[in-house]
């Protein structure tokens, strides 16, 4: 299983079995960890990684989850800092869910005695480790929204504009509250996220975090589909802004 294939596999394990993963996980993961694809290059960050059942790691927190082991992921401020996270994050959830490990995103979560590198922050904690429950789930099963009701389609869609979008229609969010809209054309898709009221973690933040792993499952989409894209920003669509939607950003396929 890649990691496109594990985006249709892919659930939140919330019950855990309290045992070691073998060394070799570990080692495979660091090498994986060199190869990640950061959103945003310029913005440092660390990912740490934490035995609960030796005592390494105290997580609390509304809707934490008991696992054997923690990810901590410290970052340095800046601008898109959390889309950058979300994007860097999923790439090892879904890592983690192609080798038969479970993970569950804490966004809720405060680390207690963790510290990071100077100037870092920890943005988010993953609890992962051996399921306790069934490990993956068909893709019909996911509560998401349906396509018709996430996109409007201004032009007949491509089979890899498709592709993509249903990647992201499959992306995790806080509560399964799906922030984004997309506006599709054959080669592009403008992206907008939804405005929330409900004050929710951070709330931009986590809307930023959300999108960010929505952003990555595109990526993985296209990289199956052999397709490059480049995400940017068309000044000219943030006027596009009504009362529940703002324009967040564009990919363009080539």
């Amino acid at each position: 299983m890649n990691l496109y294939e594990a985006v249709y596999n892919r659930k939140s394990v919330r019950h855990y079995k309290m045992e070691l993963l073998p060394q070799d996980f570990f080692r495979n993961l660091r090498k994986f960890k060199q190869g990640l694809q950061p959103f945003v290059p310029k913005l440092k960050y660390s990912l740490e990684l934490f035995n609960a059942m030796d005592g390494e790691a105290r997580v609390k927190g509304m809707f934490c989850v008991k696992a054997p082991y923690y990810m901590v992921l410290f970052a340095e401020p800046g601008e898109h800092a959390m889309i950058n996270a979300g994007y860097l994050l999923e790439q090892i959830v879904l890592y983690m869910t192609s080798h038969g490990v479970g993970t569950c995103y804490q966004g809720m979560a405060k680390t207690v005695g963790l510290h990071g590198p100077a100037g870092m922050e920890a943005v988010m904690v993953v609890a992962f480790g051996y399921a306790a429950e069934k490990l993956h789930r068909e893709s019909f099963r996911a509560k998401r929204l349906a396509l018709k009701e996430l996109c409007v389609f201004k032009e007949d869609s491509t089979e890899e504009t498709r592709l993509m979008l249903q990647a992201a229609r499959l992306a995790p969010s806080a509560f399964n509250r799906q922030p984004w809209r997309f506006l599709v054309y054959q080669n592009r898709i403008h992206i907008f996220s939804r405005k929330e009221s409900f004050p929710l973690w951070g709330n931009e933040e986590r809307i930023d975090f959300d999108m960010g792993i929505m952003l990555y499952h595109i990526t993985a989409a296209a990289e199956e589909c052999w397709r490059d894209i480049e995400f940017t920003r068309k000044e000219n669509l943030s006027a596009r802004e009504t009362r529940n939607r703002q324009y967040f950003m564009s990919v363009l396929l080539s």
